[in-house]
C-alpha cells in the first residue's frame, strides 16, 4: 500500500520523502523517485503532511511516538499525520491527544483498496483538514468523512466485519455446491449475475475455481485475523453480540494457528474444507487435523 501511495503522490507532482522499516523497500522506493531517509523523524521533518501505512497499532505508536526517531519529534507546528492503518478507535484517541498537546495534528484515515483508486475513511468532519484534504483527494477516488477522531478506524472495521462474513459464508456455500456435485464455474457465473454477488464472494470463488494467480493477489490470513479481532472488540465495546463475527474471528484465528497464517487468505479454504466436512483437503497437513 505504501508503494502505491508514494507512486500516486509522485504522479501528482508532490515531493515525497519516505522511510520504511524494511531496507529493501527503502531501496525500491528510492529507485521509484522517493527521497529515502534514515528514520521516520527525518521523513517528517519539513513535511506539511505525513502518511503512515503500518501492519498494526503497535507499529503506529512506535513510529509516531519514539522519542528519538518518531514522527512527532520531526513535525513542524501545525503539520498533519494521516494514518491509513487498520486499527481501533483507542489508537486515534491517544494519538490525537498526544499530537494536539504539542500543536501538531493527527487523523485516522484507513482505506479500502489502493492508491489512486482507494476509498479513504476519514475520522474528521467536513472541512476540518483544510487544504491538506486536497492531498488525500489527489491519491484517492473517494474520501468519506466518517465523523470525529476514531470514526474512520471504526467504519473500516465495520467494513471488514461485513466483507469477511460474506467471504466465509460464500466459501461455505461454494463448498456445499461442490459437495452436491454442481459445476463450480456454473455456480459462480450464476451467483455473479444474481443477488449473492459481492467482493467477498469473488475472493471465495478464486479458490474454488483454482485461480492460483487471483488467490496469490490477496493479503495474508494473519492480517485479516488481526482485523477480525479488532472488529470483535469494536462490537463488544458497543454492547453488541454478533454470532456471525464470532464464527469469522474463530476461523481466521484457526488459520493463524496453522500453516496458512502467512499465505494469501483464500488459500485457507483448504483448512475450511477439513473443518466443515471432516475430510482432509489435499493441501492440508495432517498436523492440522
Amino acid at each position: 500500500m505504501g508503494r502505491a501511495l508514494a507512486g500516486a503522490l509522485l504522479s501528482k507532482g508532490y515531493d515525497v520523502v519516505g522511510w520504511d522499516r524494511d531496507p529493501e523497500r527503502r531501496t525500491a522506493a528510492a529507485a521509484a523517485g522517493v527521497t529515502a531517509v534514515g528514520d521516520a523523524r527525518e521523513a517528517a521533518a519539513g513535511s506539511d503532511v505525513v502518511f503512515t501505512v503500518l501492519p498494526h497499532a503497535g507499529a503506529v505508536l512506535e513510529v509516531a511516538l519514539d522519542a528519538e526517531r518518531g514522527i512527532l519529534g520531526g513535525l513542524a507546528d501545525g503539520a498533519l499525520l494521516i494514518d491509513m492503518t487498520t486499527a481501533g478507535p483507542p489508537l486515534a484517541h491517544r494519538l490525537h491527544g498526544e499530537f494536539t498537546a504539542v500543536g501538531r495534528r493527527f487523523v485516522d484515515a484507513p482505506v479500502s483498496g489502493k492508491a489512486p483508486g482507494m476509498t479513504v475513511l476519514l475520522g474528521a468532519e467536513e472541512g476540518e483538514l483544510g487544504e491538506a484534504e486536497q492531498v488525500l483527494r489527489d491519491v484517492a477516488s473517494s474520501v468519506v468523512h466518517c465523523g470525529s477522531r476514531g470514526a474512520g478506524y471504526a467504519v473500516k472495521l465495520v467494513n471488514q466485519h461485513i466483507k469477511y462474513a460474506w467471504y466465509l459464508a460464500s466459501s461455505e456455500a461454494l463448498l456445499v455446491a461442490r459437495e452436491w456435485g454442481l459445476d463450480t464455474r456454473t455456480v459462480v457465473e450464476a451467483v455473479e449475475r444474481s443477488s449473492g454477488a459481492s467482493r467477498g464472494f469473488a475472493d471465495a470463488a478464486a479458490y474454488f475455481l483454482d485461480d492460483a494467480a487471483e488467490v496469490a493477489a490477496h493479503g495474508p490470513a494473519r492480517t485479516i485475523a488481526k482485523d477480525m479481532v479488532l472488529a470483535a472488540e469494536l462490537a463488544e465495546a458497543a454492547g453488541v453480540s454478533s454470532p456471525t463475527l464470532s464464527v469469522v474471528t474463530d476461523f481466521f484465528g484457526r488459520l493463524v494457528a496453522s500453516d496458512y497464517a502467512d499465505r494469501p487468505f483464500p488459500a485457507g479454504n483448504a483448512l475450511l474444507e477439513t473443518l466443515r466436512t471432516g475430510r482432509c483437503a489435499d493441501d492440508v497437513e495432517e498436523t492440522l487435523l
